[in-house]
C-alpha cells in the first residue's frame, strides 16, 4: 500500500499535469467572438437544403469555438428576411446569416428590396457552391434527359408544367433560359418549399421541377424523384450517372450558385476577420468537405474582399441573363 506522502506527491503531480494541459485544450477553441450564444440566420424553412447545410456548419462552428450556435429559420421574402434583420442588427458580431446567391439575384427584380448586400451587410466568406438541377417524377418512367425532352414536346401543355421552390426573379429567369435553350415554353408551378414539391413529384401530381441541387439530391437517393441533369461544369462524384448541361448541348445553361456568410455592416472589421478565420477552419476540414458534398455542395471559402467581389460579379452576370430573356431588372 503506498504511503500517504507518495499519494500526496502523485496527486500534486497530476494537478500539475492538468494545469499544463488545460491551456492547450482551451487554445484550440480560443476566439474573440462574443462570449455568448451565437445565431446563424437562414431565410428558408426547416428541413430544406439551406437549412440542412446551415445546421451542419453550425454544429462544426459550435464545437470549434465553444459557443452555442442556434440556427434561426426566418423564411419569407425570397429568403431575404435574414438580410433585413442584419441591416437592423447592432453589429456586436453574435449574429451572422447564410444567404443564397439566388436570394441576392432575386433582389434585382424586386422594387424596394429590403437590403443592399454590400452597403447594409458585411461579407464574411463563401460557404460553398452548388448547381441547379432538373428532376422528374419517378411515375413517368423516364430515365434520361433526352426522353424527358421528347415527352414534354410531344404531349399537351400540361406536360410542360415545371415546378420550382420559389416564384422569385432568379427562378423565373432560369426557367426562361431553360425554355429558350430547349425551345419549350414552360408553365411555372411555384412551391413554398422543397417538401411539398418533392411530395408532388413522388406521387405523380407534378411531372418535372428545377431547383438547387441541395434541395433535391437526398430525395433522388430516396427514389422520390429522378435527377436528369445538373448545371455543374462537370459530373459530380456524388452523381456520376447524371450528365451536365454542357454534355447535353446546352453549355449556355452552365451555372454554379452559392451560399455565403454575411454580418451586419456595423460589425467591426476584427470580428469579421475572426468569423472568417473560424468558418475557413471548419469548411477546409476534410470530414466537413465530404459531409457537405453528400448534399450537393462543394465547400469553398474566400476572404471578405473576395466575397464582396463575387457578389458584384454574380449580380452583373444575372442582370445580363435577365435582359437576355426579356426581363427588366428594377435594381
Amino acid at each position: 500500500m503506498p504511503s500517504r506522502s507518495f499519494a500526496r506527491r502523485s496527486l500534486l503531480a497530476g494537478a500539475a499535469c492538468t494545469s499544463l494541459l488545460t491551456p492547450l485544450s482551451r487554445a484550440h477553441a480560443q476566439t474573440t467572438l462574443p462570449d455568448k450564444g451565437l445565431q446563424l440566420l437562414t431565410g428558408f424553412v426547416t428541413g430544406g437544403g439551406t437549412d440542412i447545410i446551415a445546421r451542419r456548419i453550425a454544429v462544426a462552428i459550435e464545437r470549434r469555438v465553444g459557443r452555442h450556435v442556434v440556427v434561426a429559420n426566418r423564411p419569407g421574402g425570397v429568403g431575404s428576411v435574414p438580410g433585413e434583420m442584419l441591416k437592423k442588427d447592432s453589429g456586436d458580431g453574435s449574429v451572422v446569416a447564410l444567404l443564397a446567391s439566388t436570394t441576392l439575384v432575386s433582389g434585382l427584380m424586386i422594387p424596394n428590396f429590403p437590403f443592399e448586400p454590400l452597403t447594409d451587410l458585411a461579407p464574411i466568406s463563401l460557404a460553398g457552391t452548388w448547381p441547379m438541377a432538373l428532376a422528374v417524377s419517378p411515375s413517368l418512367g423516364i430515365r434520361t434527359f433526352e426522353e424527358y425532352l421528347s415527352w414534354a414536346k410531344d404531349g399537351d401543355a400540361k406536360r410542360r408544367r415545371l415546378g420550382s421552390t420559389a416564384s422569385d426573379g432568379f427562378i423565373q429567369a432560369f426557367s426562361l433560359m431553360v425554355g429558350k435553350a430547349m425551345d419549350i415554353k414552360f408553365e411555372p408551378a411555384p412551391y413554398r418549399g422543397s417538401a411539398p414539391m418533392v411530395n408532388d413529384l413522388k406521387d405523380g401530381r407534378l411531372d418535372a421541377a428545377v431547383s438547387g441541387l441541395v434541395s433535391l439530391l437526398e430525395h433522388h437517393r430516396g427514389g422520390r424523384l429522378r435527377l436528369l441533369m445538373t448545371t455543374a461544369p462537370q459530373r459530380l462524384e456524388t452523381l456520376p450517372h447524371v450528365p451536365t448541361v454542357r454534355e447535353l448541348g446546352y453549355a449556355g445553361l452552365e451555372d454554379l450558385e452559392w451560399f455565403a456568410f454575411f454580418a451586419s455592416a456595423k460589425t467591426p472589421a476584427p470580428l469579421i476577420d475572426e468569423w472568417n478565420r473560424q468558418i475557413t477552419a471548419v469548411l477546409t476540414d476534410q470530414a466537413q468537405i465530404v459531409e457537405l458534398a453528400q448534399f450537393g455542395m462543394k465547400a469553398q471559402t474566400s476572404t471578405p474582399q473576395e466575397t464582396a467581389a463575387r457578389v458584384v460579379s454574380h449580380l452583373k452576370l444575372w442582370k445580363e441573363n435577365m435582359l437576355g430573356v426579356g426581363m427588366q431588372p428594377t435594381n
